[in-house]
């Protein structure tokens, strides 16, 4: 029999709340990291692959093999970080587990962020920049795997997912279909929204920053990240990932 107490309840919500934080922190992540690798490594998203699999297409299609092997580099990064944490965090709940990858995103951030500023200056080439991009994509990999463990109807780094779902409710609602939209919880749309609403100020900030600090703006993201973190870290018993599955944008 499952436990409806007010206690039980108030900590669902809490751990709720936490959870959606978390997201809201790691979506300023991937916006101000998609902002510095477009920007500062070759016009090329590590953290939306929807837009950074367009960029692969077009340099194929005009030649621009420079532009498709950064594509290719951060899309392979981005897999290779995704899987790791399919393979590495089970389905069901595990704290330990979701904080080590976290952690491990962490120490790929705090690498590209030192070894970017130490030898690259304000645009790397050749070899480092490949590296770089090949770090950001995995990190954000990762991210985007540890986030599909969480219980939220969202994901950080797929934002074309949220926009449709956004965008099929509000269509339902037009045209009367309340039964159906009473199916989504209006706090699944309220997170929806913050997501989308996060991400564009996260770039916004990130690129105003860029313009007013250059490379040095590479910092803000394992700063970030680490901010992030603070439930795990801060709360031993808290555990955000999720019992199911959970959903992939």
């Amino acid at each position: 029999m499952s436990d409806t107490s007010p206690r039980s309840e108030r900590g669902a919500e809490r751990s709720t709340t936490e959870r959606v934080l978390a997201v809201v922190g790691f979506t300023v992540v991937a916006g101000c990291v998609d902002v510095v690798t477009y920007v500062g490594l070759g016009k090329v998203f590590t953290a939306n692959m929807t837009g950074n699999t367009v960029l692969l297409g077009i340099g194929l299609a005009t030649g621009d093999l420079g532009a498709a092997a950064r594509a290719g580099v951060a899309l392979a990064g981005f897999v290779a970080g995704a899987v790791v944490v399919g393979a590495a965090v089970p389905v069901a709940r595990h704290r330990r587990a979701v904080l080590q990858v976290l952690t491990g995103e962490l120490v790929l951030m705090s690498v590209l962020s030192a070894w970017w500023l130490t030898t690259g200056g304000e645009s790397p080439t050749g070899a480092l920049r490949y590296g770089l991009v090949a770090l950001a994509g995995v990190a954000m990999g990762a991210q985007s795997g540890v986030v599909r463990h969480l219980d939220v109807p969202v994901n950080t780094t797929y934002i074309t997912g949220t926009w449709t779902a956004l965008s099929a409710g509000a269509g339902s609602l037009l045209r009367g279909r309340r039964r159906q939209a009473a199916e989504r919880p209006s706090s699944s749309v309220a997170q929806q929204v913050v997501v989308v609403a996060t991400y564009l100020a996260a770039a916004f900030g990130a690129a105003a920053a860029y313009q007013a600090f250059g490379a040095r703006v590479a910092v803000l993201p394992p700063v970030l990240l680490l901010a992030a973190m603070l439930p795990w870290l801060a709360r031993p018993g808290f555990d955000g990932a999720s019992t199911s599955e959970g959903r992939s944008g």
